[in-house]
């Protein structure tokens, strides 16, 4: 387990773990795959069911019965959260302040777990506080939430263990009992059903705030009614609500990374599935939303690269969102897609998920903020955006075959495949893509025995064998016969020789569209030149971006690095019209904690 080192408890903490070196070996990644693609067992909470804390989950099972609180338990921690409290606000502003917080803060968060365990915390309603025959109603409030109070469904503690997926950690001590909130999809609801996940998580701070009462000695049981109707309990949104500073003794106690580390704990692992059979449905491609669509904000998808799932953009995900700034004008959404399977497929996906998702949110067109979505794609996910932004023409059905498309004897369901995926226009609603170490003139990994073995790997989908045998059965001399029987992998697409990556060359971009590129240069010395390890240098260079970053970072890494947020962050802030620049940035002295608040103001050194 990490252990949290000994700092100012009223500083952010960011955590880096030292990165652990991972087997290439063939048998353990496909370990690892397959350890990534068992099922979790899904949950759901049942009419009626009480409210369930993290207590539930992690107690003891041996004895039920001694699980559970005794009565009068939530009556006793209120009391104590209120003396706690006013002995903090009659506290002089320059006394040492921490072990009354520790205090109340463990105070309210029993309080919390008994009232939910004994059904006396309704999310909608409050809390109930109960004094021989009579009862009242602590009301609660909700601040800066996307959410809504009945998707308060479950709740956990932040995690403290170490996770390899989350190199940094935002955090901050204050007043309140900083929780990780969960809820589960609602089906009925066609937008949850299309781009919500199975169980989203959020972050949440629970405050017990007591209006004017006196303090005064409150013996168990008595005058907790008159206490609870001089209460109110507020839960916060960390990301929305400022921290404040270090000395502010109303700064709210944040936690802004422990969602992120619950999801990564909770959630499969899809990338060996999607790499070895794409069309298995583990890693369909869809467009997940990781908070609730909130018009006026602009979405910023994130699209992960080969061999690789939404999970990988955790170190992005975790440092753009404890950014206010960003949480102010910006939504995050993630694509998923199966990386076996050529990425112009992929790419049609896309371009038919963001379309139904613009068409659900907004079928009025009534949001702006919808039509300047920003693409950030790692690897190949760049070339996944990167064919959002384009016109095809005629050029990539002029290099699949020698005539027109109405002449091809074929069914009309794969007349409509090949439609799709050959002919297509730039999607309206992109206005800038941010490309990190993406390969636009192919690897030359791809080209390499472990590269040709690895495409072997890959099962195709038995429809789409059929169709192409019947293609090419029925339509002879017509197709490029570099196509061979069988569709190209999305490493055949990546070679530096693919016909896909020369046309993608020759496509026109979008003119509106603004470009920007961060690429890694770990290894100064490959067969191709500077690279990541992976991506040439040479390869990962656009010449229409109007800014172009590197960093010392092999090709896994580039992405994950507290460098490549911070120019994203920068690229978010530019106005319309902005400058040319090159840049390189060195890899930073690695260390266990360092204050590294993220801001969106302008650099002047820039």
């Amino acid at each position: 387990m990490l252990e949290h080192p000994r700092v100012d408890p009223l500083h952010w903490l960011v955590m880096r773990p030292t990165a652990v070196p991972i087997s290439t070996a063939l048998f353990v990644a496909l370990a690892i795959g397959l350890a990534g693609c068992s099922s979790l067992q899904k949950w759901r909470k049942a009419p009626g069911e009480p409210f369930l804390s993290a207590a539930q989950a992690t107690a003891p099972t041996a004895d039920p019965a001694q699980s559970l609180p005794p009565p009068g338990s939530v009556e006793r921690y209120f009391e104590q959260c209120a003396q706690y409290w006013f002995a903090l606000q009659s506290l002089p502003a320059s006394h040492e302040r921490g072990a009354l917080l520790r205090g109340y803060n463990a105070a309210l968060g029993k309080l919390l777990t008994a009232a939910c365990e004994q059904g006396r915390f309704d999310p909608e309603r409050g809390l109930v506080i109960v004094e021989g025959d009579q009862s009242t109603m602590v009301p609660v409030d909700y601040e800066g939430f996307a959410w809504n109070p009945s998707d308060f469904q479950r709740w956990h503690l932040p995690p403290h263990r170490y996770e390899p997926l989350l190199r940094r950690r935002y955090q901050c001590d204050g007043i309140g009992f900083p929780l990780v909130v969960e809820r589960a999809r609602c089906n009925l609801d066609p937008v949850e059903e299309r781009f919500y996940p199975e169980r989203s998580y959020f972050s949440a701070t629970p405050v017990l705030r007591f209006r004017a009462c006196e303090p005064h000695e409150l013996p168990a049981g008595e005058g907790a009614s008159t206490l609870a109707s001089q209460a109110e309990l507020t839960f916060y949104n960390p990301h929305q609500h400022p921290a404040g500073e270090a000395d502010d003794p109303a700064r709210i106690a944040q936690n802004l990374s422990a969602a992120q580390l619950i999801q990564l704990q909770s959630s499969p692992r899809t990338y060996f599935a999607g790499f070895v059979e794409p069309a298995g449905g583990v890693s369909s491609a869809e467009l997940d939303f990781v908070t609730p669509y909130q018009p006026g904000k602009i979405p910023v998808v994130l699209i992960h690269g080969l061999y690789s799932d939404p999970l990988s953009w955790a170190d992005m995900s975790n440092d753009l969102r404890s950014v206010p700034e960003f949480n102010a004008q910006y939504q995050l959404w993630t694509f998923r897609y199966p990386t076996g399977q050529g990425f112009l497929q992929s790419a049609t996906a896309l371009r038919r998920e963001l379309r139904a998702a613009v068409e659900l949110l907004d079928p009025e067109h009534s949001d702006p903020a919808l039509r300047q979505m920003i693409l950030v794609g790692h690897s190949m996910g760049g070339l996944v955006a990167k064919l959002q932004i384009t016109h095809s023409e005629e050029l990539i059905w002029n290099r699949l075959a020698n005539r027109p498309l109405e002449e091809i004897v074929t069914t009309d369901r794969a007349r409509r495949f090949l439609s799709e995926n050959c002919f297509f226009d730039p999607a309206p609603h992109v206005s800038r893509v941010i490309f990190i170490a993406t390969p636009h003139a192919g690897s030359l990994m791809s080209s390499t025995l472990v590269g040709r073995g690895a495409s072997l790997l890959v099962d195709p989908a038995p429809e789409q064998v059929a169709m192409l045998e019947q293609l090419t059965r029925d339509n002879p001399a017509t197709f490029d016969p570099r196509i061979g029987s069988r569709l190209p992998t999305s490493i055949d697409m990546l070679s530096p020789h693919s016909p896909l990556l020369e046309v993608m060359r020759r496509m026109q971009i979008k003119h509106d569209v603004k470009l920007h590129s961060i690429l890694g240069c770990a290894k100064p010395f490959s067969l191709d030149g500077p690279s990541d390890g992976v991506v040439s240098v040479r390869s990962a260079t656009h010449p229409w971006v109007e800014s172009e970053l590197a960093i010392n970072a092999p090709h896994a890494d580039v992405h994950r690095t507290i460098e490549a947020s911070e120019e994203v962050l920068r690229i978010l802030r530019l106005p319309p019209t902005s400058y040319r620049h090159l840049r390189f940035v060195a890899p930073r002295a690695s260390s266990t904690a360092e204050r590294a608040e993220l801001h969106l103001e302008s650099n002047s050194a820039e």
